[in-house]
């Protein structure tokens, strides 16, 4: 598995788009189905805290998710 760093600064909310995009960097170079990426970007993004980037950012990337799922 290759390791994907992604610098993110504190400093605002993060988009639907952004996670989306997100999500399928992780899916492509990982070979992961959006289940298994769900889980990789929960553990390294949000350190299993939702809370740790705001409510909007975890909304939008919950937002990201559902919209993966077919």
């Amino acid at each position: 598995m290759r390791v994907i760093t992604v610098r993110v600064n504190n400093s605002g909310n993060l988009s639907v788009t952004y996670f989306q995009s997100y999500f399928h960097l992780v899916m492509n170079t990982q070979g992961m189905n959006h289940k298994e990426a769900r889980t990789l970007i929960f553990q390294r993004f949000f350190h299993h805290d939702p809370m740790l980037r705001g409510k909007t950012t975890y909304i939008n990337f919950e937002k990201a998710y559902k919209s993966l799922e077919f």
